[in-house]
């Protein structure tokens, strides 16, 4: 099966990203082993999550469902551009009763809400969000400012704001980067918006804590997977599931020597949620795995664990002077008790599951 052909279907609405079917079953974050500290800390309040419809939000909700199950009572409220778009792919979130919509741009949350905790994901990384520069990065930042101030009028105690692996620009190869590695993007290049406008993030955050007493917290967010990730994206692992699910061959555009380490979606949102509740005002923290494999390697293993039949073509050229490393040191995540749960192979496994439709 050709892309193009992918990308018919994707217009009938039978898509092979997963939108016509919605499985709770491959979104399931039940293994986590922190499902009952959240329970404990989360009991009565009430969220405001922006970013809520990616692939952040798909498991941040899927983790929210969960809990819910076991008995927690917790409000949320997504603000998202379009709910009924994501409410017409994921029915099962549909008439929750303990999930609210605010159908607006990030930047004009109205001020009549009543929250407690805030998880501020909402900026489009995807190729196509990411072609208007100036748009990007208004907002990323208009809307941290928005939400912060939003935090201080409704009383909320504490803001965990979502930031990118990015915002330390190029990562000297060899080690994992940690949280005090002081370099940054080059600002000269318009290409960096995304990955300045998160680093002006955190000082509207730090701003914010130091004027109005803000507990803000800051995740700084590495390469993910898992069910949701687009496979038709920019995703290299998205692509390569794609590619041995209906390729004739998975194809490296590339040399393959970059270097990357993938955290799964239901890890992920156990995360994100711990940070929110338990990290330490004014601190950032990685947020990834800490498991390195190059892109070759990675396309190789899909391979081995999807279609092992089918070859691996790299159409790059190797060099050695030139070798992308873009990997988190997690040390202070693993502090709060977190830590990588669940494995590449059974990642890959869920990608390939749900990329079927089932």
């Amino acid at each position: 099966m050709t892309h193009d052909q992918l990308y018919e279907m994707g217009k009938a609405g039978m898509d092979y990203q997963g939108t016509c079917s919605d499985s709770s079953a491959i979104f399931s974050v039940d293994n986590l082993p922190i499902l009952q500290s959240l329970t404990d800390a989360l009991e009565g309040r009430h969220l405001l999550v922006t970013g809520g419809t990616g692939f952040f939000g798909r498991w941040l909700l899927a983790l929210f469902q969960t809990l819910q199950s076991r008995g927690t009572k917790f409000e949320v409220t997504v603000v998202s551009r379009d709910p009924e778009r994501f409410l017409m792919h994921w029915p099962t979130f549909r008439g929750c009763r303990w999930l609210h919509w605010v159908a607006n741009d990030v930047r004009l949350i109205p001020s009549s809400l009543s929250i407690d905790l805030v998880v501020h994901a909402a900026a489009d990384t995807s190729a196509v969000g990411q072609r208007d520069s100036l748009e990007l990065f208004d907002i990323i930042t208009e809307g941290a400012r928005r939400v912060c101030k939003l935090a201080v009028e409704c009383g909320a105690r504490r803001v965990l704001l979502i930031g990118s692996g990015a915002q330390y620009g190029l990562i000297p190869a060899g080690l994992p980067v940690t949280e005090d590695f002081l370099g940054g993007c080059d600002s000269t290049y318009a290409g960096n918006a995304y990955a300045e406008a998160k680093r002006a993030q955190e000082v509207i955050g730090s701003i914010y804590a130091k004027d109005y007493g803000l507990d803000v917290i800051m995740a700084r967010c590495f390469a993910f997977s898992g069910p949701g990730l687009p496979l038709d994206g920019h995703f290299a692992i998205g692509n390569f599931v794609r590619d041995a699910l209906y390729a004739d061959a998975i194809v490296l555009n590339s040399s393959g020597q970059a270097m990357r380490s993938y955290l799964h979606g239901a890890d992920l949102a156990g995360w994100l949620l711990t940070l929110l509740l338990h990290g330490e005002s004014g601190q950032a923290y990685n947020v990834g795995s800490d498991h390195a494999i190059s892109i070759a390697d990675l396309a190789h293993l899909v391979a081995a664990r999807i279609a092992p039949y089918k070859p691996v073509c790299i159409l790059g050229q190797a060099n050695t002077s030139d070798r992308s490393f873009y990997v988190p040191d997690i040390s202070r995540a693993r502090g709060l008790g977190l830590d990588v749960w669940t494995t590449l192979d059974a990642s890959i496994d869920s990608m390939a599951h749900w990329g079927r439709g089932f």
